[in-house]
């Protein structure tokens, strides 16, 4: 565990701790290094040199830890992830929906779809990073998988 993170891991549980500091551990080995947001309130983004990008993030909000994280290059995943999507569209009250028009995407629109039961669907931008809900030992494979993805996914398209 890198000391940088020394002030977010302080006021962890035990849990919490080994579920962090793995995940902070796996993303130094793909090249990603937290960085301290000068925001009043603990925030750090990973980011790497290559791929020019954050695609974590640990911060520590309402007395709780959180962990957000971008996994647009796959839509294989869980439940669990699929309706992080839908809570982040709903923290917003649906804002920050749709294609943004940045230019960034090519092909196709690049991001996350949630489609609830009724048939509306609703996109949030890949830009954006998915606020997880609370996590345990049993995400940290998946998150692994999808960090994984994501990080091959913009070293091939950041060429």
């Amino acid at each position: 565990m890198n000391n940088t993170l020394n002030d977010f891991f302080n006021d962890l549980n035990d849990d919490d701790k080994k579920i962090y500091s793995q995940i902070a551990d796996f993303a130094y080995e793909l090249g990603y290094k937290p960085k301290r947001a000068r925001t009043k309130d603990i925030n750090y983004v990973f980011t790497n040199n290559k791929t020019k990008i954050h695609f974590l993030k640990f911060s520590y909000t309402d007395g709780q830890p959180k962990l957000k994280m971008r996994y647009f290059a796959t839509d294989n995943y869980s439940g669990f992830f699929h309706e992080a999507i839908k809570n982040t569209i709903e923290e917003f009250n649906f804002k920050y929906t749709g294609c943004y028009k940045c230019g960034r995407c090519k092909d196709k629109t690049l991001g996350y779809i949630y489609e609830y039961p009724d048939g509306k669907k609703y996109f949030r931008c890949g830009r954006e990073l998915i606020c997880l809900p609370p996590i345990t030992q049993n995400e940290v494979p998946e998150i692994f998988r999808l960090l994984k993805t994501q990080h091959e996914y913009h070293l091939s398209h950041n060429k």
